[in-house]
């Protein structure tokens, strides 16, 4: 979500206490006397930068071999990695084309993009992190449906549908985003001399405590209780066994359990991307409502500061999902290893030593029941 308070805000920086507001304020007696316009220039103007920069290294990076990977290999093409590669697609949007700009709010006092890319930025951050949401929401979806209905899934549960519920996500996504340009402007402001702020501007209160509140809701509160309401059904599927063996084969039975095992990795992986992106985007999404409707509501330096952790919060989303697949997704590892053999040489050759035990030991036992059988 683009947050309508720019961090230089000097309705915020007017409040600062502790050990950087005293710099601060000597900073600015001393800047007053040689430039009457400087503004000064707190930590948060290179760390937060330089915080950005990690994750759009390792965002854009990740996010990138991720969707290499799966068009790469005809195996990984399946219903809920299309569901992936869509999330991996609006997390490198979202790195290319928000972070930079908001990463620029911390260090110049003021926006220097003109009133087109104020609109633009604001719009496209809106829409990845809808498309981010409805993408999980998907996810979830497609897993419960998979686990509660297995047969009936074996029929519907296609790559070509996961495609064109992808681009009805985005289609859905631009539309629902679509407030953001009616609201979004360059507004003028006063902070050591005259500035230009790119922000939400409302015709009232009411409206601006509507929009927060329909955002709260399309982008964060609908998707986390449908993705909830999918995972408890699956909660009371998970441990029947999908195929009823019958006579007590042995086949049947462990077919039975290794499908189970399977679908349950797979539906871990989910539940773990989805807890991170409530808790990532959770503490801006709970500010922005807080600094809306609470009465009392005053911004200050310490306000300023859990914005600020609040938003490094959300954006270090767009870099964590990847590396929840290379440890949880057993099928990305083995692709990795393919794509990148010489990262994993090592590796690769302990994973054929331990598959030549594996066969050895399913032969031993396929041996052992023919014996026992004659």
């Amino acid at each position: 979500m683009y947050t309508s308070e720019e961090p230089w805000n000097s309705t915020e920086l007017d409040g600062l206490n502790g050990s950087e507001a005293n710099f601060s304020q000597g900073r600015r007696s001393h800047d007053m006397e040689e430039d009457g316009n400087q503004h000064p220039f707190l930590t948060d103007a290179w760390l937060v930068p330089l915080f950005f920069s990690l994750i759009m290294l390792v965002g854009l990076v990740g996010n990138s071999l991720v969707i290499y990977v799966i068009s790469k290999h005809r195996q990984m093409r399946t219903a809920t990695n299309f569901y992936i590669a869509n999330l991996a697609a609006t997390d490198i949007i979202f790195l290319v084309c928000c972070v930079p700009f908001t990463a620029t709010l911390y260090p110049l006092p003021e926006w220097i993009f003109g009133n087109f890319m104020c609109k633009f930025v604001a719009f496209l951050q809106q829409v990845t992190v809808q498309a981010t949401c409805i993408t999980l929401t998907a996810m979830s979806g497609d897993r419960c449906y998979v686990t509660v209905y297995p047969l009936k899934s074996l029929r519907h549960r296609t790559p070509k549908v996961a495609m064109i519920v992808s681009i009805c996500i985005w289609i859905g996504s631009f539309i629902l985003s679509t407030p953001i340009l009616m609201y979004q402007r360059i507004e003028e402001g006063y902070w050591y001399g005259p500035r230009q702020y790119c922000q939400e501007r409302f015709p009232s209160k009411t409206h601006e405590r509507a929009f927060i509140l329909y955002q709260f809701i399309a982008a964060y509160l609908l998707p986390v209780l449908t993705i909830s309401f999918c995972y408890s059904l699956m909660v009371k599927r998970v441990g029947q066994p999908t195929v009823e063996p019958v006579d007590n084969n042995y086949q049947v039975n462990l077919l039975s359990e290794r499908t189970i095992s399977i679908r349950s990795k797979v539906s871990k992986m989910v539940v773990v991307i989805v807890l991170l992106f409530a808790i990532c985007w959770g503490p801006i999404q709970i500010f922005i409502l807080f600094q809306s409707f609470y009465p009392s509501y005053e911004p200050n330096y310490t306000t300023y500061k859990i914005k600020t952790w609040a938003n490094c919060m959300s954006y270090a989303n767009s870099s964590v999902n990847p590396i929840i697949y290379g440890f949880m997704g057993a099928s990305f590892q083995k692709s990795f290893r393919k794509t990148f053999p010489f990262l994993f040489r090592h590796k690769v050759r302990d994973s054929s030593m331990a598959s030549r035990t594996a066969n050895a030991e399913i032969k031993f036992v396929a041996n052992y029941f023919q014996t026992e059988r004659f």
